[in-house]
């Protein structure tokens, strides 16, 4: 079954999945540590996210989920 698409944007930056397509390492670079919404007929396709980030939000998931185990 696929994923649904993403309605709201979570991102300042955004581009085609064309265009990132084309130089992904160039606009990781240029984006200098932010997040990037790459799009698909407008919509978001998917995030690229900066490795700290990505990181600290697995650190804050896994720490609300053991939260939720120790109330539960």
């Amino acid at each position: 079954m696929p994923l649904p698409r993403i309605a709201t944007m979570r991102a300042r930056r955004t581009l085609s999945v064309t265009d990132f397509r084309k130089n992904p390492s160039r606009h990781l670079r240029d984006a200098m540590g932010d997040t990037l919404a790459v799009l698909s007929r407008n919509r978001v396709e998917f995030y690229a996210v900066p490795p700290e980030r990505f990181e600290a939000l697995i650190d804050r998931v896994e720490a609300l989920e053991g939260v939720g185990r120790r109330e539960g």
